[in-house]
């Protein structure tokens, strides 16, 4: 049996070894006499020891200084433009303090950045390395105006400032840029994550773990700005973030997913997806999700940063797996079987076999439908099909680009939650009732649809939703896409600015015409398009197609 604290052994082995159950404890770090943030004009940074006898190492790599890595600290260090610093506090005989890192981003100098040193090619496609791109568009670097105009757009975001070692980075054998396509624990890396906010509130720094994050998006030659997960280990720093990232609702988080974007944006390989690109359909699904009073992973544009350099527009987002569910339904995150397509995530996949050997066997009569109900939610199924069959999805399947969960104990109901919906709100005449997939949403609803009881629940909450006043009436979704979009329109500048080039000027790859993208000729009448053309248009379209598929009464 363990000794209860204070009892004689206990006191015993203390008083005889005091040191029995002590931890050495880091020193405290260095004092910076600059907060990090952004800065706007030159300034001197000046670190000191904490006390005597210390000595201070810092690098500006992104490299983390140790006793024989970085350079000893002399002198102040003169800033010009963005610097990473990350310094250590060493003294002899005594446990280095933790490796400290603040960013010093200059946004009126990020069009001038090269990636100076950095390797010219990010993987090979087809025997052929696909071209590295660190650099703005090279014609702003002497307009004034296209200066002026991405310096508002930088501000228009908080920021998210990445740090990494560089061969954890870049480098062949052990980089994460020169493996996008590798996957797993052992593709992890250790990072240092600042968010900064634009307003000038306090943010935050902490050591986490980074991967990178998608599916398809993870070929070089098709996107060369790859989406990130973000982990929250003790061995990377900290268990767990928390912060009030997305306003009201949990602000503890395990697991972020810092969203690229690769369907309709201007680095897709089709030149008809570059000229849809927008960068909000699928933030707008997750908020009609959440317009529709049911779960969706809340997100918020951010700019990015890695090691300093400007990396371009990504939405920040919570990850809806098993702790997301916990957050929002209860229990801990062990609880729950959740799936990301045809991945477990947590639990197994016992029920989900039993859900689809009764769905596949038919569900026509009473007693089908009944057992159905017992294994998922069909009010929350079907709003969940309605929204994905009103944006008309062209990129879902049994593999990818849903989340599912369901709680184990007491034993619960499957519960789909939008992910992924960049390949929406296309064409106000696009028809998917016909899709089908087996082990996919699609799957179960065309074999639900055979069920009168369903065909009644999805009728009932598509008059609701696609009412005037619904969340999917044609004012009240036009109306949320045109919220969005006004929080990104002076910011899409900068991504503009940093990758809009890319495939004219860098990588031409698959389908021209290739162009220099821009908010102005681009991005803009796109959103008017939407605003103006899509949404007043396609509620009727599909409540016209739900009456012909014989789902919704004239």
């Amino acid at each position: 049996m363990p000794e209860r604290p204070g009892s004689p052994l206990l006191v015993a082995i203390l008083l005889l070894f005091p040191g029995a159950f002590a931890c050495a404890a880091a020193d405290p770090g260095p004092r910076w006499d600059h907060r990090r943030g952004w800065y706007f004009a030159p300034f001197q940074l000046e670190l000191t020891p904490p006390s005597a006898g210390v000595t201070l190492r810092f690098t500006t790599d992104g490299s983390e200084p140790t006793a024989t890595r970085g350079s000893a600290w002399q002198r102040p260090l003169f800033l010009t433009n963005t610097t990473v610093v990350r310094a250590v506090a060493i003294a002899a005989g005594r446990v280095p303090s933790t490796v400290e890192t603040r960013s010093f981003i200059f946004p009126g100098e990020v069009y001038r950045q090269t990636g100076a040193g950095l390797p010219g090619a990010w993987g090979v496609h087809e025997g052929k390395p696909v071209p590295a791109s660190y650099s703005p568009n090279p014609g702003w670097a002497g307009d004034p105006n296209r200066q002026a105009a991405l310096l508002d757009a930088l501000r228009a975001l908080p920021t998210i400032s990445l740090v990494i070692p560089p061969e954890d980075l870049f480098e062949p054998e052990r980089g994460l840029y020169s493996h996008p396509q590798d996957t797993g624990e052992t593709w992890e890396r250790t990072a240092s994550l600042e968010f900064l906010p634009v307003d000038g509130a306090k943010g935050f720094q902490l050591g986490c773990g980074i991967r990178i994050q998608g599916g398809w998006s993870r070929r070089p030659q098709e996107s060369p700005k790859h989406s990130f997960r973000l982990i929250f280990r003790k061995r990377h720093g900290a268990a767990h973030l928390d912060y009030p990232l997305f306003g009201p609702g949990t602000t503890r988080f395990e697991t972020l997913i810092l969203r690229a974007g690769n369907n309709n944006t201007w680095l897709h390989p089709s030149s008809e997806e570059r000229r849809r690109a927008d960068y909000l359909r699928d933030s707008w699904m997750r908020a009609t999700s959440a317009a529709m009073d049911r779960p969706a992973a809340r997100d918020r544009f951010v700019h990015v940063f890695l090691n300093g350099l400007y990396w371009g527009i990504y939405d920040l987002c919570e990850r809806p797996d098993a702790n997301f569910a916990a957050s929002r339904f209860g229990g801990e995150a062990a609880d729950y079987d959740s799936r990301n397509g045809d991945k477990v995530l947590g639990g197994d996949d016992v029920a989900w076999r039993r859900l689809f050997r009764l769905a596949n066997a038919g569900v026509a009569g009473v007693r089908e439908w009944e057992e159905i109900c017992g294994l998922l939610d069909g009010p929350a199924f079907a709003d969940y099909m309605i929204l994905n069959l009103y944006g008309a999805n062209g990129d879902w399947d049994r593999a990818s680009n849903w989340y599912a969960v369901r709680r184990r104990q007491p034993a619960g109901r499957w519960m789909f939650l939008v992910w992924d919906g960049e390949r929406t709100l296309e064409q106000a005449g696009d028809n998917r009732l016909a899709d089908d997939d087996d082990q996919s949403p699609m799957r179960l609803f065309q074999k639900l649809r055979e069920n009168s009881g369903f065909r009644r629940v999805l009728a009932d909450r598509a008059r609701k939703h696609l009412a005037e006043g619904g969340a999917l009436g044609p004012v009240v979704a036009a109306d949320r896409y045109r919220q969005l979009a006004d929080g990104l329109d002076r910011a899409i500048t900068a991504e503009a600015a940093r990758w809009g080039h890319y495939r004219r000027a860098v990588h031409p790859f698959k389908l021209g015409p290739f162009e220099d993208y821009s908010r102005e000729e681009h991005w803009r009448p796109e959103v008017k398009r939407l605003i103006g053309e899509y949404f007043p248009r396609r509620t009727g379209v599909f409540r016209s197609q739900l009456i012909e598929a014989g789902l919704l009464a004239p």
